[in-house]
């Protein structure tokens, strides 16, 4: 009888032992994920966003073309910046939570990402990028009711302008993995205007040159682009998006089916984002 008990007490410290061990053990790793998780993030206020897109400094908008215009349906610059300063929004506290969280997954994902297929990998450091602060701001959709229409600025797709990532309501319903794999993509964007020096030297990796600046009005604004058109030397084929008409209906009215052939910089963005999901699987998981 003492023996049964005595086996049955061991039984218990050695299950209890183990749930502790696990549990330091899953501790321990959560603590190295924050240990690689830096993440400085910034959220812009819908004051903030009005006056930036107000301003207009990096002028963006005011180098819209006419075509660029058309497919924004308004007539001017101003009548567009008057426009979408009525779309800033602040963030709510589940967006602050959700893109704290995945801009965590982000940083963990450029520190530790090798994507040695790429020409560019060695000019790229992941801890660089991971530094970068994060800055976000928000819009949402506007009801026009004189015209009986809705509108949104950029029509709520994610872009950068200047260090700033613009997200939209529509962006922050993607589902998690989407949305960190939209993040990666659009850091990369700001690693490029931070560093031009070091992207001119990849594009020349990469196969690409310089043939012009754009000045055809056919050409699609990008404000994730450096304005500049290049020629693939591999496929003689020209990196440009052109809207189909003088009358785009809208902003992907365009004679173009994958967007990562646009310009070299958005080959590049889809290129590493695509990682988060292709080899890197584990860092999905965290």
């Amino acid at each position: 009888m003492k023996y049964n008990i005595f086996l049955l007490l061991t039984s218990i410290s050695t299950i209890i032992l183990i749930i502790i061990i696990s549990y330091l053990f899953y501790c321990y790793n959560k603590t190295k994920i924050k240990k690689y998780s830096k993440c400085d993030v910034y959220f812009m206020s819908d004051e903030q966003t009005k006056i930036f897109l107000t301003y207009d400094k990096d002028r963006y908008v005011k180098n819209l073309s006419r075509y660029d215009l058309y497919a924004r349906k308004v007539s001017t610059h101003d009548e567009y910046i008057e426009k979408i300063v009525k779309t800033a929004l602040s963030f709510t506290q589940y967006e602050k939570d959700l893109l704290i969280r995945c801009t965590e997954k982000a940083d963990i994902f450029f520190r530790n990402v090798k994507y040695d297929d790429l020409c560019y990998n060695n000019y790229i450091t992941g801890n660089d990028i991971a530094n970068i602060k994060w800055i976000f701001a928000n819009t949402h959709s506007v009801d026009d009711i004189k015209n009986n229409i809705e509108y949104e600025y950029e029509e709520g797709l994610p872009h950068t302008r200047e260090n700033i990532i613009f997200l939209s309501k529509n962006v922050l319903n993607y589902i998690e993995d989407d949305l960190v794999k939209t993040l990666i993509h659009e850091k990369i964007h700001i690693y490029q205007r931070l560093n031009v020096q070091l992207f001119n030297k990849i594009i020349k990796c990469m196969g690409f040159k310089q043939i012009s600046l754009l000045n055809n009005e056919y050409v699609r604004s990008n404000p994730d682009t450096n304005r500049n058109i290049y020629i693939d030397n591999k496929t003689n084929k020209t990196m440009v998006c052109f809207y189909r008409s003088d009358k785009p209906t809208g902003i992907n009215d365009v004679i173009m089916s994958n967007h990562s052939l646009e310009h070299p910089y958005e080959k590049m963005a889809y290129e590493i984002a695509d990682y988060y999901y292709k080899d890197n699987k584990k860092y999905k998981d965290i």
